[in-house]
């Protein structure tokens, strides 16, 4: 009795497994068919099979920066516009806020233009942050 048990609790085990493993699981996976064009998914050249890009934090990586980095290119940013007598940026996670004080020589709509433009300027620039631009005397 024992070993009929046995013979059919493995039956029911190679059953069960055969429908765990069946291509109607709801994987992504379609059927395999002669006809089915599969493309393959090739790693990046870089050496380490892709996953350079995985750790922002890896020097070696393109879209590794430092808050000084970033700084940097938006005083450069801001440095192509006319109007601006000196700026003021300071960055706290994902927000950067950044003064600027315009010529005195300026009136209010172009004060208001020049704050726009920076806006504009800083949000193509740097997309990783939300950038407050505020004008101070």
């Amino acid at each position: 009795m024992f070993k009929g048990m046995l013979k059919f609790a493995g039956a029911i085990m190679l059953i069960m497994s055969l429908i765990g493993c069946g291509i109607n699981s709801g994987n992504k996976n379609p059927p395999q068919t002669n006809d089915a064009n599969y493309k393959a998914q090739h790693y990046k050249q870089d050496g380490y099979l892709g996953i350079t890009s995985v750790n922002p934090n890896d020097p070696l990586n393109p879209t590794y920066h430092h808050y000084e980095d970033d700084s940097n290119l938006m005083k450069a940013v801001l440095s192509q516009l006319q109007g601006i007598e000196k700026t003021n940026i300071s960055i706290n996670g994902p927000t950067a806020k950044v003064k600027i004080k315009p010529k005195p020589s300026l009136t209010a709509a172009q004060v208001e233009e020049l704050r726009s433009q920076a806006q504009m300027a800083l949000n193509t620039n740097m997309p990783r942050y939300n950038v407050i631009v505020k004008m101070v005397q």
